[in-house]
């Protein structure tokens, strides 16, 4: 039997198979689904990431027979299991409309020394060079994961620096197995259309992003008075044989892109772009308080607005989320844990006011947060039980406490 947790604002959680909850909704209901699921790369030897859900067609069949038609899903996944979702949700009967990406300067290497594997394999020991001392990852030991003595943990350990010794690890010395992650791929992908748009908007109430609540703000006059152009331009690329004239730019902010940055990817493509204007604050995306379904607002300051990164939404990366994104119960954390404030222009793209998302995976609830913060209800799903308290307890905060 699941059971269905009620919380306010129109957010219901099932504790149990994702697929249940799916199937007992009535077809047609949602309007769209924002969803982390699992990657399928094995995180940290983790059992919910290795189950081969994302994969699954019939999954995702669940997933389209619960949205109307025009209806999107908007769903991470990881750069090398990216394809592998997007075929299955294809497979669905989706049609794939785009690829969002965010991009983060703050990934952490997970790779393997070659040089060092090849030493181990032959069973030389390695020559010292040195020592360091591992900070620990800000999360206890035993019931979350990682270690640190500020939450409970073990105390930081010394380890040893050290060089590789044989002939055969010297040759491989510099040399490793992956490259550093720096982004997550979004599918998004739309469930065909009853019709043309218009009369799919009409009958359904979906099938369009919501360009406007989600447009890049200008950083300020300067930045404006580059984008807007002073006369009107004709567009004519001798295709249709006809040309057409492109209208005044007056709208407040930037058409959006299927490009989001956090902050240090957002430094590296200004200073790549020729701007070392000094930074007054880290620039962040955020939800200014009564912003409601209004424009974005940026929570940084610029000296110089002509750095590339004005075109790009920027969301904060966290490889350790804040304790008031993350919460933990009785030592229990959840490992992978979006921004709410990028949870929150996801469901604002695709989602109309008064909305019904559906989350097969709930996680520690950053999408369901998102969902009261943007005013739309949720159906959702979770069926870890250690999860369940981080949700209990991250739904019982003041929304609009410590996020931005």
């Amino acid at each position: 039997m699941t059971d269905i947790i009620e919380f306010d604002h129109g957010i219901r959680l099932s504790h149990g198979d994702c697929r249940d909850m799916l199937a007992g909704l009535p077809e047609g209901c949602a309007d769209a689904c924002v969803t982390d699921p699992p990657y399928e790369i094995n995180f940290m030897n983790r059992a919910f990431d290795r189950t081969g859900i994302a994969f699954d067609p019939e999954f995702w069949r669940l997933v389209y027979r619960a949205l109307k038609p025009g209806g999107h899903v908007l769903a991470f996944s990881a750069s090398r299991t990216y394809h592998r979702m997007a075929c299955a949700v294809e497979d669905a009967g989706f049609e794939i409309r785009d690829q969002i990406d965010w991009i983060y300067g703050s990934g952490m290497p997970h790779g393997s020394d070659a040089a060092r594997l090849v030493d181990d394999r032959l069973g030389v020991e390695r020559r010292v060079t040195g020592t360091y001392t591992t900070r620990g990852t800000g999360y206890r030991s035993g019931g979350g994961f990682g270690v640190s003595a500020t939450n409970g943990g073990d105390a930081p350990r010394e380890w040893d620096v050290t060089e590789a010794t044989s002939d055969e690890a010297k040759r491989w010395d510099g040399w490793n197995t992956a490259l550093k992650p720096a982004h997550e791929p979004i599918v998004l992908a739309r469930k065909p259309l009853d019709g043309c748009l218009a009369d799919n908007l009409k009958d359904h109430g979906c099938g369009a992003l919501h360009v406007d609540a989600c447009r890049v703000p200008f950083r300020g006059e300067d930045d404006r008075a580059k984008a807007v152009p002073g006369t009107v331009r004709v567009r004519d690329n001798k295709v249709y044989n006809r040309a057409r004239p492109s209208p005044p730019y007056d709208a407040d902010a930037r058409f959006p892109p299927d490009v989001l940055l956090d902050p240090a990817a957002a430094d590296v493509l200004d200073a790549q772009s020729g701007v070392t204007a000094s930074r007054k604050g880290r620039p962040r995306a955020s939800i200014k308080p009564g912003a409601g379904w209004g424009m974005t607002h940026t929570g940084s300051e610029y000296d110089d607005a002509g750095g590339a990164s004005r075109f790009f939404p920027v969301f904060r990366y966290e490889a350790k989320a804040p304790s008031s994104e993350r919460p933990q119960v009785d030592g229990v954390l959840h490992p992978t844990v979006k921004p709410v404030a990028l949870m929150r222009w996801l469901v604002r793209l695709a989602v109309p006011r008064d909305g019904l998302v559906v989350e097969p995976f709930a996680g520690s609830s950053a999408t369901l947060q998102a969902c009261v913060m943007e005013g739309v209800r949720c159906e959702a799903a979770e069926m870890d039980a250690d999860y369940i308290r981080l949700i209990r307890e991250r739904m019982g905060r003041d929304m609009q406490t410590g996020l931005f």
